[in-house]
């Protein structure tokens, strides 16, 4: 990680109260993994903490946040226009752990040939859980190659239609899309954790798929009473929690897990579900 100065590129509205904003840096391209995040200084009185943020995507040097405006920093920085300064500290945390199959997994598997057309890897995003997901939707494929037959899938989840984003970023690389809102004004009505729930009992997808998640504590209490059922799965998720200093000493966002406390900003904001649930 390294304090950078650099200016925006472009701030675009996306949806209600949703922008995507963009900066170049090369030193976050190449250094940087899915699931890490950005800390921003928004210069205000008001405000005295820097703001976290997910890496969103990173396209050659580009580098995209994804946000919601909830508060005050938010707000001025859905504000800010090609070439206002930025200062961020980048990349921190401990992002997604990429992998084809847990070792159990693979001890399953062994001298089965993987059919055609099955789905590997499922990414599961509540609300603006969404963010970090694309990077790691860039990643996975790359890792797959342009020649593999495995699938993977994104779960798109919401309470309504207006919190479904990216579903077009998802499609382009070519994901398989399911969208669920708790209204059913898009999609299958009900959670995204649900259709998962349906989608494993039913055999839709095998039990051995990575599951990789971010959203609402909410969410990883149903996730977690789901995979419990299927050990063979690997689930990590991504924690939304509030941040002080974002580099492990302040405290201010330390969690109980089953190992004691643990910093998201440091030991996280990624960790296998079974180490918190």
């Amino acid at each position: 990680m390294k304090l950078i100065k650099t200016k925006v590129k472009n701030t675009k509205k996306i949806k209600k109260d949703i922008y995507l904003l963009s900066f170049i840096s090369g030193y976050i391209a190449q250094q940087s993994r899915p699931g890490q995040f950005i800390h921003i200084r928004v210069p205000s009185p008001e405000i005295t903490l820097r703001r976290p943020f997910s890496i969103h995507k990173i396209v050659g040097n580009t580098v995209y946040i994804l946000f919601r405006v909830r508060g005050k920093g938010t707000s001025l920085l859905s504000h800010y226009q090609k070439g206002d300064s930025l200062d961020l500290i980048a990349p921190l945390g401990r992002g997604f752990t990429i992998r084809p199959k847990t070792r159990d997994q693979r001890r399953k598997v062994k001298g089965k040939k993987q059919k055609k057309g099955k789905i590997q890897n499922v990414m599961i995003g509540g609300g603006m859980g969404v963010a970090p997901l694309m990077y790691l939707a860039q990643t996975l494929k790359k890792y797959r190659g342009i020649k593999s037959h495995i699938k993977d899938m994104v779960l798109l989840g919401g309470k309504t239609k207006e919190d479904i984003v990216c579903e077009r970023g998802f499609k382009d690389l070519t994901f398989k899309v399911v969208i669920a809102t708790e209204d059913g004004s898009r999609g299958i009505k009900g959670t995204a954790i649900r259709v998962l729930e349906k989608m494993l009992s039913s055999g839709a997808l095998e039990h051995t798929v990575n599951v990789y998640a971010c959203g609402p504590k909410e969410m990883f209490y149903s996730l977690a009473k789901v995979v419990k059922r299927y050990p063979e799965i690997d689930c990590q998720i991504s924690f939304e929690q509030f941040m002080g200093c974002g580099l492990g000493i302040c405290l201010g966002c330390a969690i109980d897990t089953k190992y004691g406390y643990r910093r998201v900003c440091k030991d996280g904001p990624v960790f296998n579900i079974h180490e918190v649930f």
